[in-house]
């Protein structure tokens, strides 16, 4: 097979003959042959480059760990005798796993500063009510939770991003939890729910806890589907898998719920609708994949993310 790479103006970059011996390479190194050999970038990050067949929107080199001649069937490419892909370099990258740490310490540093500086940042400084602690402590233990499992539990399909990412992702935690959420409840002139008694908020709490240990045993088996270093899939099972795709996002969704419903604040109802919105778009995606994926295999029943609904 014969392989042209070109850049995104159409401007030939290199070209290489593959034997059938090549093909049955992984991506990974295929993609390290041509940076090194064709395309004069020695040490050139393979992370921070896309290649893609016949044009910019067409299927991408992504699953490195997967065998060239696996992508070439998959994609209906086999039987071609010459190939083209077109070259982008996606900058700069960072890590996936320092993106997360970066984004959920927002939300803890945010709420650190507004509590130990809560004369000089509102001008007044008052005890916190009952369900402001109750508040701040689901704040707390849940971005806890996430920097934990991110040292600790998950598996990153890549290894890098675009470093730009680092400030997009943050800006909902950093700004719509961080600031926007923690900044309204943590006020002096917060006043608590006139509805909900402190029995209720004790209530929400140990629901909450209850979410977060769901989402923790979901986190824990998309892990276990996914051996160090592979991007290899699996059907998950069990902990709300059996009725959604992504039971992960549905628990936290849930999470979220709680926090709003004990917090009565705006921010908080602002971040749940964000959140809720943005997890239900990768969900609906994941969960098209996965029956793409695994066709008949796959439980006809399930639902994206809300059970019986989504």
């Amino acid at each position: 097979m014969k392989i042209k790479v070109i850049d995104r103006k159409g401007r030939d970059l290199c070209a290489l003959t593959l034997s059938d011996n090549d093909k049955q390479a992984n991506l990974d190194i295929m993609l390290q042959i041509i940076t090194n050999s064709h395309l004069k970038k020695k040490g050139f990050d393979v992370n921070r480059m896309r290649l893609t067949v016949g044009d910019a929107k067409g299927p991408a080199l992504a699953d490195k760990k997967q065998k060239f001649s696996e992508f070439l069937t998959g994609n209906s490419l086999a039987d071609k005798d010459e190939l083209t892909l077109v070259f982008k370099d996606l900058g700069k990258q960072i890590s996936w796993k320092l993106v997360f740490l970066i984004e959920y310490f927002g939300p803890i540093l945010f709420a650190v500063v507004l509590c130990l500086f809560q004369k000089q940042i509102y001008g007044e400084s008052k005890p916190y009510t009952f369900n402001q602690k109750i508040g701040l402590a689901m704040v707390l233990i849940h971005y806890a939770k996430r920097e934990l499992e991110t040292l600790f539990v998950h598996r990153f399909s890549n290894d890098t991003m675009p470093f730009f990412n680092v400030f997009k992702n943050s800006t909902h935690y950093w700004i719509l939890m961080g600031f926007c959420s923690n900044y309204f409840l943590l006020h002096p002139q917060y006043t608590p729910p006139a509805w909900a008694s402190d029995q209720v908020h004790v209530v929400l709490l140990v629901l909450f806890i209850c979410f977060e240990f769901m989402n923790w045993r979901c986190h824990m088996v998309l892990r276990n589907l996914r051996k160090p270093g592979s991007t290899e899939r699996g059907i998950p099972k069990g902990w709300g898998f059996g009725l959604v795709s992504c039971a992960n996002y549905f628990w936290e969704t849930m999470c979220w719920v709680t926090f709003s419903l004990s917090t009565q604040c705006l921010g908080s109802y602002l971040f749940l609708t964000v959140s809720f919105l943005q997890m239900m778009d990768w969900a609906q995606k994941k969960h098209r994949r996965y029956k793409k994926d695994f066709g008949d295999k796959y439980p006809k029943g399930r639902k994206a993310i809300v059970p019986f609904f989504i």
